[in-house]
């Protein structure tokens, strides 16, 4: 164990990694011999479909999900009227509607009047019972 840590103060300012001698010296030259030739190349011409390529691809998608959510409507719309052709819809005038509604008010206002009174009643049965 002292023996590693002496290696490690010995070793502490130093560089532990060498470069044989004349390594770096042709590097350059090296490496741009072994790279290919440069070749020659034109800008490649873009012809006008190419441009509008994209644009008639969306065009494409639009119109496929337009036609899709057309059809999907349709079917829908085609199966609530074939349902059930035995049920007859009725239209019922909204006069009438106001009516029920009304007489249905009155009703529930009467039946949470005879609960509350029945209610109290019940309370001041309870206490003449104990009085």
């Amino acid at each position: 164990m002292k023996t590693e840590q002496n290696n490690l103060e010995q070793l502490k300012g130093k560089n532990p990694f060498s470069v044989p001698q004349g390594y770096m010296e042709g590097i350059t030259s090296q490496i741009m011999n072994q790279l290919p030739d440069k070749p020659d190349t034109r800008e490649k011409q873009v012809s006008m479909f190419d441009r509008i390529r994209p644009w008639l691809y969306m065009a494409a998608v639009f119109a496929g999900l337009g036609l899709f959510f057309k059809a999907i409507v349709g079917i829908q719309q085609k199966e609530e009227n074939v349902s059930n052709p035995l049920i007859v819809k009725t239209a019922v005038p909204s006069e009438s509607l106001v009516a029920i509604q009304a007489e249905e008010d009155q009703e529930y206002l009467e039946y949470l009047e005879e609960r509350y009174t029945d209610y109290l009643f019940d309370q001041e049965m309870a206490d003449s019972e104990i009085n």
